[in-house]
């Protein structure tokens, strides 16, 4: 296992927080045209609870993401996408299919494969990661459906996603969505894992809920006690950004406190060099901790 380390965070100023946010503008990733190319050939199998589907093509200068070989979970109507109107070679890219949004993140054979099966022992608060892909050039893409009417942070999807704007949000909007980023991260930490990566674009937003989003960052974590350093520089970011308020900020670290109280004690224990007594302890030192 690897070790997991956190980088310190970077406060950045509202100039380059706003860049960061709106950086999908300036992704070169959408095609002006789709192309008409279709396979020579495909063939369809079974493999366990999968099914892969693999496309041969003639040689040309497409720049699309064609698909070579792709594998999904059974039940998925995927077999039918061989080709996405986005640059082979890009982050990241979305695709309306059958009524549903489908998202694909560069990345691995071995990361995606590790993701699925992860996702399946923790599928509360997290997308639905669905399979991978392989491109012609090469390129490996992890697939995540979105089944339920969603908004999002990230413009690169406000082609398929609702976009949101975080600076349209208001007061109560702002503590609702901490709230419930907040219980999601208490909720994957207790369960042993971190999340890898955390900004506004990591959240999809539901009616009333969130889930995680871009995972490829998720893994287990070799003690319980990483999720907590995870969780410290989420609410610095989310406190340099404007979303959580300064007397809000104790109760958020006690609702962590009492959603991941293992991992939490662990980390006192660590740091201080003995067990707490109360939680108040505990709570007390993470928020000095954080600010």
């Amino acid at each position: 296992m690897k070790k997991t380390e956190y980088s310190e965070v970077v406060v950045k100023n509202p100039e380059d927080r706003q860049l960061e946010l709106d950086s999908g503008k300036k992704d070169d990733s959408t095609l002006p045209q789709f192309s008409k190319e279709v396979p020579l050939s495909t063939k369809k199998r079974d493999s366990g609870n999968s099914t892969i589907v693999e496309h041969n093509w003639k040689n040309s200068n497409c720049e699309s993401i064609r698909v070579k070989e792709i594998t999904f979970m059974k039940g998925e109507q995927l077999d039918t996408v061989y080709m996405i109107n986005a640059r082979d070679g890009v982050d990241s890219a979305s695709l309306v299919h059958n009524n549903h949004v489908y998202i694909f993140r560069k990345t691995t054979k071995e990361v995606a494969k590790a993701i699925c099966t992860l996702c399946s022992n923790a599928k509360d608060g997290i997308e639905t990661v669905v399979g991978w892909l392989a491109s012609v050039l090469g390129n490996y893409y992890m697939i995540s459906k979105v089944d339920k009417v969603s908004w999002s942070f990230d413009k690169r999807f406000a082609k398929n996603l609702n976009y949101s704007n975080p600076d349209s949000l208001n007061g109560p909007q702002k503590k609702a969505l901490c709230d419930m980023v907040i219980q999601n991260i208490a909720n994957l930490h207790s369960k042993g894992m971190v999340l890898g990566h955390f900004t506004l674009n990591s959240v999809l937003l539901m009616n009333d809920d969130i889930r995680f989003t871009d995972l490829r960052g998720l893994r287990p974590a070799r003690k319980l006690s990483y999720g907590v350093e995870e969780f410290k520089a989420m609410m610095q970011y989310l406190f340099a950004l404007g979303m959580v308020k300064p007397e809000d900020r104790y109760c958020t670290i006690a609702m962590y406190n009492v959603l991941n109280e293992q991992g939490c004690r662990q980390w006192y224990e660590e740091k201080v060099g003995k067990k707490a007594k109360e939680t108040l302890e505990i709570t007390t030192c993470m928020e000095s901790d954080v600010y």
